[in-house]
C-alpha cells in the first residue's frame, strides 16, 4: 500500500467516524468500509492525496497542532 492510499483510507475512515459529531450524515452509498468503496471513488481520493504529498501540503508522520 502506498503512502497516498494509506492516508486516503485513514481520511475516509476518520471522515465517516467524525461526520455525525459535526451534524452531518454521510450518504448511505458512501458509508462503507474502505475495501468496499467503489474503485473510481477510491482512485480519486488516492490521486488527491498523492497530489497533496507531491506539493508538500501533506507530510506523512508529521502532526499538526490544531489548538489555535
Amino acid at each position: 500500500m502506498t503512502a497516498a492510499e494509506s492516508i486516503a483510507r485513514r481520511f475516509h475512515e476518520a471522515y465517516e467516524q467524525l461526520a455525525p459529531d459535526h451534524g452531518y450524515e454521510t450518504r448511505e452509498a458512501s458509508r462503507k468500509p474502505w475495501a468496499d468503496v467503489p474503485d473510481n471513488n477510491k482512485n480519486l481520493m488516492i490521486a488527491v492525496v498523492a497530489r497533496l504529498l507531491e506539493e508538500g501540503v501533506v507530510r506523512p508522520g508529521e502532526k499538526e497542532n490544531h489548538d489555535g
